[in-house]
């Protein structure tokens, strides 16, 4: 495989994870503020609390095919939510290319990107965004050693 493939590929999936990220990112933003618990086994509407179908959840897409409503109450769901999901896009994209050849330092960006953020918005709601930090600390770490994996596969 060529060093442009290998690359293009990273890039997809430094783009996946960081839409990963971002939707979660969004859902446990909302449940701290609103001192909801954050891990369950499913998400539901803020209107109506309707259990959310798994195609729905999907970052952005589902959005765009509910065209930005509660398939069950037609209540608006937040643009908030495929913004944050794109801006997260971005910067993991963006951190990617800069640093492609560094892995150590685009993944510890990304991490402290999300703890930043976090922590921005969240604040005064400490027992709970201590909890959302573990959390997302965790996934990252589980990002971190599959990128780690594919990028040693890939002999970049």
């Amino acid at each position: 495989m060529s060093g442009f493939q290998c690359i293009f590929i990273l890039f997809i999936v430094s783009l996946l994870f960081g839409c990963i990220i971002g939707a979660y990112y969004g859902t446990i933003e909302y449940r701290i503020r609103n001192d909801l618990p954050l891990i369950t086994v499913s998400c539901s509407c803020p209107a109506c609390h309707h259990t959310l179908p798994g195609w729905q959840q999907i970052p952005i897409l589902g959005w765009l095919l509910l065209k930005g409503r509660c398939h069950f109450c037609s209540q608006p769901i937040p643009i908030r939510y495929p913004l944050i999901e794109c801006g997260f896009i971005i910067y993991y994209g963006c951190t990617f290319l800069f640093f492609r050849h560094h892995p150590a330092i685009f993944l510890l960006l990304w991490y402290l990107f999300i703890c930043f953020i976090l922590i921005y918005r969240a604040k005064r709601h400490y027992r709970s965004l201590a909890k959302g930090i573990l959390i997302m600390s965790l996934y990252h770490f589980v990002i971190s050693l599959l990128y780690i994996c594919l990028y040693a596969a890939l002999e970049i």
